[in-house]
């Protein structure tokens, strides 16, 4: 192990992407352990970039404390992604939506490896950190031989693994357009279905930045419900036994889907009626305008429907 000084190491943005970000508690706590105990553990490195340790090189960093480093050895960037994914499933402190992703994120590296360790080893053991492959199947049989291991380490199918594949892609889709959004929904923050990550993943910028700005703009109108699986606004009202109503779930729904023919017939009055040529630029600007916010709002109610 280095001698315990302060380094300057650099930070990849594709390896600390890997990293569950630490709620405001544990963040809080970690620091207040550097501070009382020093940094006991070394910060793992390739070459000089950070693979384990982001979270105590920068408070290390910001107070000035010194800690040991370790460096360990791969061949391609794709090695230490496998590495950071299974080194970070063996903590216990992830989210469940953590989980799922860096699981998959693992298989979908993994199967893409040809070399016989893709999991590295460290510059004092000659022991291997993973289960080797030991031959060179063709695509469709290292896929299924690395579904199948990485399934059998976690104590899921085979199925699952693959499914859990798919998830992390579409995660990375939507961190390229949004990592602030990928954070808060792999720490547990905002609950989205997995089905509703892969078609938000594929919407326009514009849509996905609506949807980040209703989630943090009205935080406490949203309400989780305890399957996990939707998050749909809703307006809170004091209720008390005097004015409190007849229950029916399906009031609200029904009373907007009843005006939608309206909308309808308005839009298609415009169309047929207007000639846009002699129309005003400022006329024409302000419809563009309210009819995006119709179309993002209308996309919000999409997802919020398919997270039945």
């Amino acid at each position: 192990m280095s001698e315990k000084q302060i380094y300057t190491l650099q930070i990849d943005e594709t390896f600390r992407q890997l990293i569950p970000p630490l709620t405001s508690n544990e963040q809080k706590q970690l620091e207040e352990n550097i501070v009382k105990d020093g940094c006991r553990e070394p910060l793992c490195i390739w070459g000089n970039i950070i693979i384990d340790g982001h979270n105590r090189y920068k408070i290390c960093s910001r107070l000035k404390i010194p800690f040991h480093i370790q460096q360990i050895d791969f061949t391609s960037k794709d090695e230490v992604i496998a590495w950071i994914c299974a080194n970070q499933l063996g903590r216990r402190n992830i989210s469940e939506e953590s989980r799922r992703y860096l699981i998959g994120k693992r298989y979908e590296t993994e199967k893409k490896l040809k070399i016989r360790n893709p999991l590295g080893k460290n510059q004092h053991s000659e022991k291997e950190v993973c289960t080797q492959i030991e031959h060179k199947p063709q695509n469709q049989d290292r896929q299924r031989l690395t579904a199948g291991k990485i399934g059998k380490e976690y104590h899921i199918s085979k199925t699952t693994v693959i499914r859990y594949g798919k998830y992390a892609k579409s995660m990375d889709k939507l961190a390229n357009k949004d990592s602030e959004l990928m954070a808060k929904i792999l720490t547990g923050k905002i609950k989205i279905s997995k089905e509703n990550i892969s078609k938000l993943s594929k919407q326009p910028n514009a849509v996905i930045d609506n949807v980040k700005n209703q989630i943090n703009n009205t935080t406490n109108n949203f309400v989780t419900y305890s399957d996990a699986r939707k998050i749909i606004p809703v307006k809170r009202e004091k209720v008390t036994v005097k004015n409190m109503p007849d229950y029916d779930p399906d009031a609200e729904i029904s009373s907007l889907a009843l005006t939608m023919p309206s909308w309808v017939k308005s839009i298609g009055r415009v169309l047929s009626t207007a000639n846009f040529n002699k129309t005003s630029n400022k006329a024409r600007t302000k419809l563009q305008n309210e009819l995006k916010n119709l179309e993002y709002t209308v996309n919000i109610m999409l997802l919020a429907l398919k997270e039945q």
